[in-house]
């Protein structure tokens, strides 16, 4: 079957390799790099999304999970350190939850980059064979490869956001009550 085609076809591809994921796109500027994605691949539309399930399943699974542990860090040492003020508490809440989001989400950041970058359907057809091939070669272990470099990227990300959307929560808060209070006299 095609799945089977394409799992040799890897095989012969990756032989004498330790690289997981083996193309590497060639543009030389990014307008081109948009005209091939859509262009390249089989319709024109659908060649830009490939790899789409992988990225939505990863944000829905990371989004929600990732501000109820910083919300539930952040109340925890709020009440059970000294970190009483919001920009070390923030910075703190945001670092580990980053980190127990990234190890609990990057296999699916690792499929969603290996569907990514493959020519369409190259090396693995759908989510599941990516996942199975995955398992066979790398095994358990295979699929938190990338953790470390994910959480030096992700963390700055999360604080600054986090820390954000926490200033602007409690701002707003600020705002609702100051009007209470002019609605009172």
């Amino acid at each position: 079957t095609c799945a089977l085609r394409s799992k040799q076809w890897y095989q012969r591809r990756v032989r004498g390799s330790h690289l997981a994921v083996g193309w590497q796109h060639t543009h030389s500027r990014p307008r081109w790099a948009l005209w091939h994605a859509f262009r390249s691949h089989k319709g024109y539309f659908m060649g830009g999304f490939q790899g789409g399930v992988p990225a939505a399943l990863k944000t829905y699974a990371t989004c929600p999970l990732h501000l109820l542990i910083y919300t539930s860090l952040q109340h925890v040492l709020h009440d059970h350190t000294p970190l009483k003020t919001a920009v070390p508490n923030a910075c703190v809440s945001a670092t580990f939850s980053s980190l127990s989001v990234i190890l609990l989400t990057n296999p699916l950041d690792l499929v969603c980059t290996r569907m990514y970058n493959q020519k369409r359907n190259a090396y693995y057809s759908n989510v599941r064979e990516c996942v199975q091939l995955t398992l066979e070669r790398e095994g358990w272990r295979g699929f938190w490869k990338g953790t470390t470099a994910n959480f030096l990227r992700t963390a700055p990300h999360m604080i600054i956001t986090i820390y954000t959307w926490d200033w602007l929560r409690r701002r707003g808060l600020e705002l609702q009550m100051m009007e209470t209070d002019m609605g009172d006299s």
